[in-house]
C-alpha cells in the first residue's frame, strides 16, 4: 500500500514552524507585560510606560506640585521620557538574542510600538499561510487517497 502522508520531512518543517510561531507569540505576550519606569524630581515625579498604553502612571507627589509650573513641567517630561526609554532598553535586551542589533541601537530610532506591530504582522502573515498550505496539502492527499480507494476496488485502466 502507498502511503500519500506529507512526509517526516514536511512534519519536521511544520513542528519547527509551530516552535518558531509560538517563540514569536511568547515574545509579543512578553513585551506587552513590559513596564518602562522613569522618576523625575529627586523621586518625587514617577512615571510608567508600557507598549499598550504609553504612558499609563504618572504620579505626582504634592511637594512637586510647589515647583514653578515651567520647571514641573520640565521634570514630568523628564520622568516620561525616562520611563519611555527604560521600556526601550527592556524591549531591546528581549528581542536582542532574536532579532541582532546595531552597536548603538539608539541611532536607529527603535519605536517598540511599530516594532511590535510589525512582528504581528509578520506572525499573523506568516501564520495564514501555513494555515492555508497544511489546508490545501490536506485537501490534495484526501484526494490522492480517494484515487487509490478507486484504483484499487476497479483495478487499472484497460
Amino acid at each position: 500500500m502507498t502511503d500519500f502522508g506529507l512526509g517526516a520531512g514536511f512534519e519536521s518543517f511544520q513542528q519547527d514552524m509551530e516552535a518558531m510561531m509560538g517563540g514569536f507569540t511568547e515574545m509579543r505576550e512578553r513585551i506587552k507585560e513590559i513596564t518602562g519606569r522613569g522618576e523625575a524630581a529627586d523621586g518625587r515625579i514617577v512615571a510608567e510606560y508600557s507598549a499598550e498604553g504609553g504612558l499609563t502612571k504618572l504620579e505626582l507627589d504634592p511637594r512637586a506640585l510647589r515647583l514653578p509650573s515651567a520647571d514641573l513641567a520640565e521634570q514630568i517630561r523628564t520622568a516620561v521620557n525616562a520611563a519611555s526609554e527604560d521600556f526601550q532598553r527592556q524591549v531591546r535586551e528581549l528581542t536582542s538574542a532574536q532579532f541582532p542589533m546595531s552597536e548603538n541601537p539608539e541611532e536607529e530610532g527603535l519605536d517598540p510600538a511599530q516594532a511590535l506591530a510589525s512582528l504581528d504582522k509578520i506572525a499573523n502573515g506568516f501564520a495564514s499561510q501555513m494555515r492555508e498550505l497544511a489546508h490545501e496539502l490536506g485537501v490534495q492527499q484526501q484526494r490522492m487517497q480517494e484515487v487509490m480507494q478507486q484504483y484499487r476496488r476497479s483495478g487499472p485502466p484497460r
